[in-house]
């Protein structure tokens, strides 16, 4: 339940302890399905949707047809239909952004099962650890999940982790019979019904993070996808990952991954493979590839070498990486963007079309939002282990290599089209085709000696327009709350020092030059409305905060 009861504040508080940074002043918790996000996002999209859905969704979510009907005037609406929408979003604590699936694959190792239990990405890194008999930094206690565990002293020759990007049970429950692969791999495999995001905030990064490290964002520092400041009255984003100069600060992952401390353990004999259209999911799950400099390393100690790590450039409508760290499979030159676009298009049934690069470039988000993407990554992640592994005969040289892909399409075409539509429901047929794709290439390659996990970075809230939610900008935001300064000064300074979506940092210094106290900010912000309703449901202090054992 959303809505009611006491849980919600329990599982915020929980999440908020385990996510606070050294200068968190604030914990911001808004009304279920508002929005949070930098700026208002003008462009109208035309989603296509089925009234049955619509009415399952509704009612999953404890929202009223009768009100979306006064609103889309759906009874004069046929079963198919269509809606211009804007975008939603994901960043909280409420079910919708929360509860992942994850399927384990590996009948060598686990035993087959639907489980209830309440399981993290945290214990990801942990599990794999516990199968590799190997002591990790971040290993965390496994006493509750000791029972999916088969005796097998023999290690698996690779371990393949999917990440269905936005790929939360809402997206599953919302188009039932879309994934028949994954619904099958649920009753062969060892199947958490019930995992959990329980960090804040339900982002990309965030969640990429605990499932490369095994770390909650109060040790690994990585906390939000990015961090909001207010200079000379503009408000700044900065992305998570972004140095000085638009590089790469590897070190705001203030933690080692599973795939540093195994590669570096086995003498960079494995192979590491970390693929995702995004830097900031193909980092969080590989680490930091030769940068990794553990904090006792001697003369004699292996150098960490350069880990397969890359991601889309979307300047030159390629693949790229992070050369100072990580290394991009000779491979990934073939799969331009457009190209590939323009070879596949009259096979792919998709939801935009365009003549040039030039056009294309303009439109990249929906391209990340389709099939295209879907087909692009599944085969360039089949080329790069083909490449980098069975070429070179490393499959069978008794060292398990680990390959992290994010299949992401699921999050694009959510952000823009709703993981309510048709669009949605068709990107998620091609991801699960995708991945059955990759499962049978495992099974052709490896026989039964490889593991397969596939689970989510998070889930997303409805659409706005269904569930009626609020959307409010940054921008806003820190007018308001600088309403508090003098007016001279409001364009000058901040009260807040940063703000992501859920957490905030006070400018203490400015508060009590200008004698405004805590409390007052607070009371600023929860007066915040957005078409005259109130905005955020709770703001939590620091030391409202409890302890929470883990």
């Amino acid at each position: 339940m959303i809505l009611s009861g006491c849980k919600w504040e329990k599982d915020y508080k929980r999440a908020a302890f385990l996510s606070m940074q050294p200068d968190t002043d604030l914990i911001l918790a808004p009304y279920p399905f508002n929005i949070f996000d930098r700026e208002a996002r003008d462009a109208i999209t035309l989603s296509h949707y089925s009234k049955e859905e619509i009415k399952n969704i509704l009612e999953e979510h404890e929202l009223s047809w009768d009100t979306l009907n006064e609103d889309w005037k759906l009874d004069l609406e046929g079963e198919n239909f269509t809606k211009e929408v804007n975008y939603t979003s994901h960043y909280t604590q409420y079910t919708y952004d929360t509860e992942i699936p994850i399927w384990i694959y590996g009948p060598n190792w686990f035993h087959e099962g639907v489980y209830s239990d309440e399981i993290f990405q945290q214990h990801i890194p942990s599990i794999y650890g516990k199968i590799l008999n190997f002591e990790f930094k971040n290993k965390i206690p496994l006493n509750d999940f000791n029972k999916i565990f088969k005796v097998n002293n023999e290690v698996p020759e690779i371990i393949v982790t999917i990440v269905v990007d936005q790929g939360g049970r809402q997206l599953y429950k919302a188009h039932k019979g879309a994934y028949p692969f994954l619904e099958s791999l649920s009753s062969n495999s060892t199947y958490f019904k019930k995992a959990k995001v329980a960090h804040l905030e339900s982002h990309t990064a965030v969640g990429h993070m605990a499932i490369g490290t095994g770390t909650f964002p109060k040790d690994s520092r990585v906390f939000s996808n990015e961090i909001y400041t207010y200079v000379d009255g503009k408000v700044n984003h900065r992305p998570v990952y972004q140095g000085k100069n638009q590089s790469f600060d590897l070190y705001e992952l203030n933690t080692s991954s599973f795939a540093d401390e195994w590669d570096l353990n086995q003498n960079n004999e494995p192979v590491i493979i970390s693929q995702c259209y995004a830097n900031r999911a193909a980092v969080g799950m590989a680490g930091h590839g030769k940068e990794f400099k553990p904090k006792e390393i001697s003369k004699s100690a292996v150098v960490p070498d350069a880990d397969f790590v890359y991601w889309q450039d979307i300047k030159n409508l390629s693949w790229g990486t992070y050369p100072n760290a990580f290394g991009k499979p000779i491979v990934a030159e073939k799969y331009n963007l457009f190209q590939f676009y323009q070879t596949n298009k009259s096979k792919i049934k998709t939801h935009f079309e365009v003549n040039n690069p030039i056009e294309f470039l303009s439109k990249i988000h929906h391209f990340q939002g389709s099939e295209f993407q879907v087909k692009m990554d599944g085969a360039l992640f089949r080329d790069t282990i083909e490449e980098t592994i069975l070429k070179q005969n490393k499959h069978t040289d008794g060292k398990t290599d680990l390959a992290y892909l994010t299949l992401k399409a699921t999050d694009a075409v959510g952000h823009l089209y709703g993981w309510e539509t048709k669009e949605a429901k068709q990107v998620l047929q091609s991801t699960d085709e995708e991945i059955k794709t990759i499962f049978e290439f495992l099974k052709t390659n490896y026989g039964n000696k490889f593991i397969l996990l596939v689970t989510a970075d998070h889930g997303a809230a409805p659409m706005p327009e269904i569930s009626n939610g609020l959307f409010l900008t940054h921008e806003m935001f820190f007018a308001t709350v600088n309403e508090l300064l003098p007016e001279s000064e409001r364009k000058k300074v901040s009260l807040i020092n940063w703000v992501t979506h859920s957490q905030l940092s006070l400018n203490k210094e400015l508060m009590k030059q200008h004698q405004i106290t805590e409390e007052m900010v607070i009371e600023k912000i929860l007066s915040i409305e957005v078409k005259q309703r109130k905005f955020f449901r709770k703001i939590w202090k620091r030391n409202e905060i409890p302890n929470v054992s883990f």
